[in-house]
């Protein structure tokens, strides 16, 4: 019998270029598409420019057969838990949650807004579980031989970003107009998340260290820095 979540070389013979040489490159042909995914990362991050860096350490998990994700983090200042932010995409559905001292929740966003921003965030962050690029989930539309726009659709959205490749086929950067809260309401802003790193996990190779950047009309704006320190796969 052929078990229909393996990934094997017929298909992704529809593919665009960039896109198949990335999934042999991380070594996804003949391994199985997760059925569920968890992401281990530590970092940091700011509100704005001239705030200060809090540092976090936070694990993701990731529906891979719907768009979903729940992303918990612990803020910590002078390494002591300051505060909890949970981002997530549940039905379609996008929040963000913050919580500081276990007392204040200056931040809990939700929306259409945030629906569409979540969504987005799911599509970039198929880097970490690349074998979804090979199912029916992603729309690809080739672009060059490294690069092509991926597209995907939840709940009546669809959210489509630029991923970018280098000559061997590993993810450098992902650029997409992206939903920014500014001062209560939301903007259309340019935004990107580029790669520095890639490492290894469970025979899979994917991106480890990288940024989120806002390209604003005074300059680019890093609100986040971040390490993954363990990917898990379930297959069954």
């Amino acid at each position: 019998m052929v078990d229909e979540r393996i990934i094997d070389e017929t298909r992704i013979e529809g593919l665009p270029a960039a896109v198949r040489r990335s999934l042999r490159h991380a070594g996804v042909i003949g391994t199985a598409i997760p059925t569920g995914v968890t992401v281990r990362q530590e970092g940091q991050i700011r509100s704005a420019a001239d705030r200060k860096w809090l540092r976090f350490t936070a694990h993701e998990v990731y529906g891979v057969d719907t768009p979903e994700f729940i992303w918990t983090a612990a803020l910590k200042i002078g390494g002591v838990t300051a505060g909890r932010a949970t981002d997530s995409l549940e039905a379609g559905a996008g929040r963000m949650r913050v919580k500081l001292l276990g007392l204040f929740t200056p931040v809990d966003a939700t929306g259409p807004e945030m629906d569409r921003a979540s969504l987005m965030r799911w599509l970039n962050e198929t880097m970490w579980f690349p074998a979804v690029w090979a199912t029916d989930l992603i729309r690809w539309e080739a672009i060059d031989e490294t690069s092509a726009r991926g597209a995907v659709t939840a709940a009546g959205v669809t959210q489509a970003g630029v991923f970018v490749f280098d000559e061997v086929g590993r993810l450098v950067d992902f650029r997409a107009d992206r939903e920014r809260e500014v001062d209560g309401s939301f903007e259309m802003t340019p935004w990107s998340t580029p790669l520095t790193q890639h490492e290894v996990f469970n025979g899979i190779e994917v991106p480890t260290a990288g940024s989120g950047v806002w390209s604003l009309p005074d300059g680019d704006f890093d609100y986040i820095q971040l390490s993954v320190t363990d990917v898990e796969y379930t297959t069954s």
